[in-house]
């Protein structure tokens, strides 16, 4: 009888608090290209001008994006194969290409991170 661990009782893992919630959403959201490459081409190119529909896309569209897709995942409290799978079963292709787009990003972030 030993120590048995929340993927043993069947139960998912949680976070313990809001602050590490918020900084894995935030360490996931934020790419190489938004802290290193967009500053410097804005500063390059007079980029004030670009800055104005940069934010109004992320008002209008990737924090709604956002606060809807962590909807989703909390209140089916599953992955993305079952959040889109429980519209539709045929929607599950659209969960299945989410993880495999995140596998992807991940394997090209490890590359760059072990190169620079």
């Amino acid at each position: 009888m030993g120590l048995l661990t929340a993927y043993d009782r069947g139960e998912r893992d949680r976070f313990e608090n809001r602050l590490g919630f918020y900084m894995a959403a935030v360490g996931s959201a934020v790419g190489f290209g938004n802290v290193w490459r967009f500053p410097s081409l804005c500063a390059k190119f007079g980029g004030a001008a670009f800055l104005i529909p940069y934010f109004l896309a992320l008002v209008i569209i990737g924090i709604p994006v956002l606060f809807l897709e962590i909807g989703f995942g909390q209140y089916h409290q599953t992955g993305d194969v079952g959040v889109f799978g429980s519209f539709n079963k045929r929607l599950r292709g659209v969960g299945l290409c989410s993880v495999i787009a995140g596998y992807v990003l991940l394997t090209y972030y490890s590359m760059l991170m072990a190169w620079c």
